[in-house]
C-alpha cells in the first residue's frame, strides 16, 4: 500500500533550499494558486467533464486548477502552437515531440530539474524512461506517463470450454496450433479456427516467439544494435505458418482487413477459438459471451525454446509544457506532484471515503466503479494529463477475480526488448521518412502475397535481397547512428 508524503518533507519544500529531496511536492497552503490550461485528447468514451475527480484532486494538493481544453481533430495541436495562443500544457505522443520540440514549441524540462525533484529521482531510477524523452540534442521536451502499461499488452487466449469438450490441449508450439486447428475445423466445419484483427500489424505479436519484430529494432542480445526483423529466418518460419493456415481455411480469407466487429462476432458465435488481442479484452469478451469462456494461452512457440509475447508496459502518451506559457512554474510543479509517490496514489485511487474504502486492510472502490473503464468515466481517473506515475493496483482491483489470471501471467512472457526506436533529428527524419514508407508499403504487399499465396514461399530470399533496394541501407545507417547517439547521451 502506499503512503503519502510526510508533513516533514512538506515543509522543506517551503524552504528556499535550492534542491528539495525527492516526493517534496509544494502544498495547497505554501504553493500560490494557479490556473493552468491543459490540451489533451476528447475520448468520447470517458467524455471529459470539469468536475471530475482528478481536477479537484489536483488543486487541493497542488493548489493549482486546471482548465482542459480539447483536442477537436488531428490538427488541434499544429493549430493550437501557431495560434500564438498554446495552452500552458499539451498532451503529447512522441510524434508530436519529434515534430514540434525542435521548432521550440515545448520547454526543455531538462534545464528545470531542479524544481521537479520528483521527475529527476523517476527519471534517474529509470534510464530507459529518461533514454526515450530524451531528445537527438538532449533536450528533454516531455514526460511519459508510466504505470498504466500493463493493459497494452497483446495475450494470447483460447476457448476452454471448446478444447475440454473436445479434449484438446493448448498448443506449445507453432506445430501444434495447426494440429489443433485442423482438428477444430474437422469439428466445427463452419469455423476458422485462429483469428487475429490487427492484420499485418499482427506481426508484431506473433514475431517475437519467432525471434523478431517485423522492422528495425534492438537486438536482444546486443540492445546496443539494431536489426530488421524480416532479414531475420524466424520471418520466413512464421509467414510460411500462416500461409498454411491460409490456405487451409483455417483462419479467415479476409484477415487483412478484419475489424473489432466482425473479430467479436467470431468470439462470440463459437466460429473461432484462439486469437491474440489486447489484455482488457479477455474479459469484456467473457462479459459478452452467451455461452463459453476464454482463458489466457501461453503463446506457442515458433522458433527456439522459449513462448513470447512482445514487451509491453510502455506508455506512449504523456505532457509537454508550452515553451510560451507565463505559468512555466506552476506546470513544473503539477509534473512534479504527478510524479511524485503521492500524486501517484491520489490520482489512481481517488481519496478514502470519497472513492474507496478500506476493507480489511485492502482499498476497495465504492459501488459508482463497477469495472474498470469507470475509473476513466466517473472520475476521470488514468485518463489524459491527469497522472504522471499510474497504480495499476487500482485498474486491477476492479478486474473480476476469475480474469487476474492474464494480468499475472503475461508480464512471464515477454520478449528482451521492445518494438522501439531512437528518436532521430529533424533532417534525419526528413532523409529517412521516403524510405521508410516505401519498404513499409513493400514488404507488408509481398508479405501479404506470400500468405495469401498470390507469391510462392520459395521466393523468399529473394524477397529479403529486395528489401535492400527499398533504403534499407539508408535506414539501418540512420537509426544506428540515432541509437549510438542515445545512448551516448543517457549514460
Amino acid at each position: 500500500m502506499l503512503v503519502s508524503a510526510c508533513s516533514k518533507n512538506e515543509e522543506s519544500s517551503t524552504s528556499s533550499s535550492p534542491g528539495p529531496s525527492a516526493d517534496a511536492s509544494a502544498t495547497p497552503k505554501s504553493a500560490p494558486p494557479a490556473t493552468l490550461r491543459i490540451l489533451t485528447e476528447n475520448n468520447t468514451s470517458w467524455p471529459p467533464k470539469a468536475d471530475w475527480g482528478v481536477w479537484k484532486w489536483v488543486e487541493e494538493q497542488t493548489n493549482i486548477k486546471v482548465k482542459q481544453e480539447l483536442q477537436t481533430g488531428p490538427e488541434s495541436l499544429a493549430l493550437a502552437i501557431s495560434s500564438g495562443d498554446m495552452p500552458d500544457m499539451i498532451s503529447v505522443f512522441q510524434s508530436d515531440v519529434q515534430k514540434f520540440g525542435p521548432q521550440g514549441a515545448f520547454e526543455d524540462l531538462s534545464k528545470n530539474m531542479s524544481k521537479m525533484p520528483n521527475v529527476k529521482a523517476f527519471l534517474d531510477k529509470n534510464p530507459e524512461e529518461k533514454a526515450r524523452v530524451t531528445a537527438p540534442t538532449g533536450e528533454i521536451f516531455n514526460l511519459y506517463n508510466s504505470g498504466a502499461g500493463e493493459g497494452s499488452q497483446m495475450i494470447w487466449f483460447y476457448r476452454d470450454d471448446i478444447f475440454q469438450k473436445n479434449n484438446l490441449t493448448p498448443p506449445k508450439t507453432w506445430e501444434d496450433l495447426y494440429e489443433t486447428a485442423k482438428k477444430l475445423k474437422a469439428l466445427y466445419p463452419g469455423s476458422y479456427p485462429f483469428v487475429f484483427r490487427h492484420g499485418m500489424d499482427t506481426l508484431n505479436t506473433f514475431g517475437p516467439t519467432f525471434g523478431f519484430y517485423p522492422e528495425v529494432y534492438p537486438d536482444p542480445a546486443d540492445p546496443a544494435k539494431v536489426k530488421f526483423g524480416l532479414q531475420e529466418p524466424g520471418a520466413k518460419m512464421l509467414v510460411d505458418w500462416l500461409h498454411k493456415f491460409q490456405e487451409e481455411g483455417l483462419m479467415p480469407p479476409d484477415w487483412l482487413t478484419m475489424d473489432y466487429k466482425a473479430w467479436t462476432q467470431f468470439i462470440t458465435t463459437n466460429k473461432s477459438f484462439v486469437t491474440v488481442q489486447f489484455i482488457g479484452q479477455l474479459e469484456i469478451m467473457n462479459n459478452q459471451m452467451p455461452e463459453g469462456h476464454l482463458k489466457f494461452m501461453v503463446p506457442p512457440i515458433g522458433s527456439g525454446s522459449k513462448p513470447y509475447l512482445p514487451k509491453a508496459g510502455q506508455e506512449g502518451y504523456g505532457l509537454a509544457v508550452a515553451s510560451t506559457s507565463k505559468n512555466k512554474d506552476a506546470a513544473f510543479r503539477l509534473l512534479d506532484y504527478l510524479f511524485s509517490e503521492k500524486g501517484k496514489d491520489i490520482q489512481s485511487w481517488g481519496k478514502e471515503g470519497e472513492t474507496y474504502s478500506v476493507v480489511n486492510g485492502k482499498r476497495v472502490f465504492n459501488s459508482t466503479y463497477k469495472e474498470p473503464n469507470d475509473l476513466r468515466i466517473v472520475s476521470g481517473i488514468q485518463t489524459a494529463a491527469t497522472y504522471g506515475l499510474f497504480d495499476f493496483n487500482a485498474w486491477l482491483s476492479l478486474v473480476k477475480e476469475s480474469e487476474r489470471e492474464a494480468y499475472v501471467e503475461a508480464p512471464k512472457y515477454r520478449f528482451p526488448v521492445a518494438y522501439t526506436r531512437p528518436s532521430l533529428t529533424p533532417n534525419e527524419t526528413a532523409a529517412v521518412s521516403p524510405d521508410n514508407d516505401q519498404i513499409w508499403k513493400f514488404w507488408t504487399g509481398e508479405v501479404s502475397k506470400f500468405i495469401n499465396g498470390g507469391r510462392p514461399m520459395a521466393d523468399w530470399d529473394k524477397f529479403v535481397g529486395e528489401l535492400k533496394s527499398h533504403g534499407l541501407s539508408n535506414i539501418m545507417t540512420t537509426y544506428q547512428k540515432a541509437l549510438d547517439r542515445q545512448n551516448a547521451n543517457t549514460k
